[in-house]
């Protein structure tokens, strides 16, 4: 039986990582439904646009317990209009981790975008994953939403809440795919589904040098109740009277099916372009119409990583073992992709490929027998290549270069 021993100290494991994100990109679409941010069905809006962000993205790790932090800013001007769309959104999480196998936390968002009319959104949610493999997890959420519209529709202000639920499973099959499927709906329709949902599903393909593409398949359905008064024959004696009517009631389903390409290529460590073409077919019984719409979008990104207080984006690895095996755990925030090297494998960059989960979890597994090992974690993104430095928890060793290796124990 192996037993594994980790020289660092986790009982003080804390450090931030943001990650920064300036992107700039041009589409065509025909229903500001497409939209990536705004998401507004609205099929008489077909026009060029131009969308630019600035997002940042922070994480806290201690312990068990993680922190997300995400503020962004927009500007989307619409080529066929005078109108640009303009806003930001924030977003908070918190993440405990029970186990390698089970997490809670939490989340609360905002958004506010302003044009010809203005759009305040705020929800809540709290969420637990359950991790069935490092490499498969399945989680559970719910929630509610509260939406605001100012000087929409010809009135002054109009206020709704939607409460949620939401069922998602993502999965990699290898390093290379990772498969994901998600069902969303309103707590309302409870214990039928049918009556309305969002179902969607992904299919990604990485490459080593962290560009990816990917396929996305959705289905949305919204369900009307229809009632309609029918006459059920003449009236009874003795003297007739109005006809017998019954009341018929009968449901209408609306449907929206999704279909989607994206893809992205790292040109160096700062930038990478980006694409995507989705098409629309939405099919309704209430009205007894149909359309097809479509977005074609293409754009580009800056990402760096800023230092706060002189502090850098530095890595604590977690191990343990379990059943013979050696899993590695490390929280990075940055684009790329994250190889372990080191001597298991003869510091042969190609390296063995950690998986990403959720929340910026890096995950690998090893079947080393008794001994010491020193190793790295490389980052590949387009066509740099970059040694990763430890934070001042885990325990180093010199590697001659003036860097740093980690330190593995397994007895």
């Amino acid at each position: 039986m192996f037993m594994l021993f980790i020289i660092t100290i986790n009982t003080h494991a804390q450090q931030w990582q943001s990650v920064v994100s300036l992107d700039s990109r041009v589409g065509y679409s025909t229903n500001t439904y497409l939209n990536p941010f705004l998401s507004e069905w609205d099929s008489s809006i077909e026009s060029g646009y131009n969308l630019t962000s600035a997002v940042m993205q922070s994480y806290w790790n201690k312990d068990a317990h993680n922190v997300s932090l995400t503020g962004g800013l927009l500007f989307e001007p619409l080529f066929s209009q005078t109108a640009s769309w303009k806003g930001g959104l924030g977003i908070a999480g918190y993440k405990y981790r029970f186990s390698n196998e089970i997490s809670a936390g939490i989340e609360l968002g905002g958004s506010y975008f302003t044009s010809t009319y203005s759009r305040m959104v705020t929800w809540i949610q709290p969420k637990v994953t359950w991790f069935i493999t490092p490499f498969t997890l399945f989680r559970i959420k719910t929630g509610a939403n509260f939406q605001n519209y100012q000087n929409y529709l010809d009135q002054p202000s109009i206020s709704s809440r939607y409460d949620f639920y939401g069922l998602e499973f993502e999965t990699w099959p290898s390093y290379r795919w990772q498969l994901t499927a998600g069902l969303h709906g309103s707590l309302n329709n409870l214990p039928s589904i049918k009556k309305g949902f969002n179902a969607k599903s992904t299919v990604n393909y990485h490459f080593n040098n962290g560009a990816h593409i990917g396929l996305n398949v959705g289905l949305e359905q919204y369900q009307t109740e229809l009632t309609e008064q029918q006459n059920g024959g003449p009236g009874g004696p003795p003297i007739g009277g109005p006809p017998n009517q019954t009341t018929v009631t009968t449901f209408a389903t609306d449907r929206i099916f999704k279909v989607g390409l994206d893809g992205s290529v790292p040109i160096n460590q700062r930038f990478s372009v980006f694409g995507s073409a989705v098409v629309l077919h939405y099919k309704s019984e209430v009205s007894n119409l149909s359309a097809n719409d479509y977005k074609l979008s293409a754009g580009v990104r800056y990402s760096f990583t800023p230092k706060f207080g002189g502090s850098d984006s530095k890595l604590n690895p977690e191990w343990e073992t379990a059943a013979n095996s050696q899993e590695i755990r490390i929280q990075y925030s940055a684009d790329g992709r994250l190889y372990l090297v080191g001597e298991f494998n003869n510091w042969d960059k190609s390296g063995i490929p950690l998986r990403k989960q959720s929340d910026n979890t890096y995950v690998a597994q090893l079947e080393l027998p008794p001994g010491s090992y020193e190793y790295k974690i490389l980052r590949k993104r387009g066509d740099s290549e970059t040694w990763l430095k430890f934070s001042n928890e885990t325990y180093t060793v010199s590697d001659g270069y003036g860097s740093e290796n980690a330190i593995l124990l397994v007895e």
